[in-house]
């Protein structure tokens, strides 16, 4: 038995799950034991289960190799399974293994391959949840870059993460509470006051941003749904108090047009139009700044792109740091605050 600490590990915890046969693993909630192992493994003591991993890695394989290569047949996958690294023993893939790998993908990351009776061709019916923003499509790419460093892990030391301090800070108890639908007793220090909150939180769903995690979810007051940085909580428990999430409510449509974590009933979204360099645009174009980003106009010396948004302080500080390289366009009042902080600045730096 060997006991490691690490961030990303596909685990059993010593506590939950007994070691067990194939038939009874594949019988195991996967998915809740990654959320827990993946946001607790410094806090636990969690042993490798080289069979699991096996597996595992043998779903992101397949996936990634239809995803990559689009349909083929079941000969075309076997013989790519010959050649693969992750078949460490060279063995030919069975069709009853390939079948419960479909199965068991479908199963935990809710990602369906399907059979193209014209030419038996195998292809991923809903590539979308893939490529998304959700849990698992989240947990699918940590799961697909834990098994290219284990592959590397000889460079350990040069490949590296920013850090999330607050990932160890009441995130699993949070998860767990969002989980069973419980009300969490919290007592909170907003930077911006000098005295501490304590209330009861509906908890909603988390969100990281710029190295932070938030929570949004319902403080029982007028205001709606609120958020709440970890790192600012004192302490989090959950309560045996039920909550039901409103019916109806998306955590995708409640984001559709918000820019950073910031939710206020007051914040209106706009169209905005930034006019940006010939460089920045090749990194606008590569990583877009907001899902409603659109590329309106495109010149030698510079491209206008789009947005429908809330203007608020994260976007502000945002285009502030791209420099001279962007320039706000519309709305006037967003370009006026902008040339506003400019002038401070100016006289804070004037020599």
């Amino acid at each position: 038995m060997v006991f490691l600490n690490i961030s990303i590990c596909l685990v059993v915890l010593m506590t939950k799950i007994p070691i067990a046969s194939a038939e009874i693993w594949h019988k195991i909630n996967l998915l809740e034991t990654f959320y827990f192992c993946y946001f607790f493994a410094e806090d636990i003591t969690i042993f490798v289960v080289t069979m699991a991993k096996n597996y595992f890695k043998s779903y992101v394989w397949l996936l990634e190799t239809l995803q990559s290569r689009g349909p083929l047949t079941l000969k075309e996958i076997k013989k790519l399974w010959l050649n693969c690294s992750v078949n460490e023993d060279g063995k030919e893939l069975a069709t009853r293994t390939f079948a419960n790998h479909i199965a068991s993908i479908a199963d935990i990351f809710g990602i369906d391959i399907v059979c193209d009776r014209r030419d038996n061709t195998y292809y991923i019916e809903n590539t979308e949840d893939m490529n998304g923003r959700g849990i698992r499509s989240w947990m699918l790419n940590a799961l697909s870059l834990n098994s290219l460093l284990a592959e590397g892990a000889s460079l350990h030391d040069r490949i590296f993460f920013d850090e999330v301090p607050s990932k160890d800070k009441f995130l699993s108890v949070i998860i767990q509470a969002i989980r069973d639908g419980k009300k969490m007793d919290i007592r909170y220090q907003s930077f911006r006051k000098s005295y501490e909150d304590h209330f009861v939180f509906e908890p909603y769903f988390l969100k990281e941003f710029k190295r932070r995690w938030y929570l949004h979810g319902y403080k029982g007051d007028p205001d709606g749904c609120r958020m709440l940085a970890l790192d600012r909580m004192i302490t989090a428990t959950i309560t045996s108090e039920n909550f039901t999430l409103p019916k109806k409510f998306s955590a995708d449509g409640y984001f559709g047009n918000i820019y950073g974590v910031r939710v206020y009933s007051d914040m209106k979204p706009e169209r905005v139009l930034l006019k940006v360099s010939p460089m920045q645009t090749k990194y606008f174009r590569s990583l877009p700044l907001h899902r409603s980003q659109e590329e309106v106009e495109t010149h030698e010396d510079y491209s206008v792109f789009s947005y429908f948004l809330t203007t608020d302080y994260d976007f502000k500080q945002d285009v502030l740091s791209f420099g001279k390289e962007v320039e706000v366009l519309e709305p006037l009042n967003l370009r006026k605050e902008i040339s506003s902080i400019m002038t401070e600045l100016l006289d804070k730096y004037s020599i």
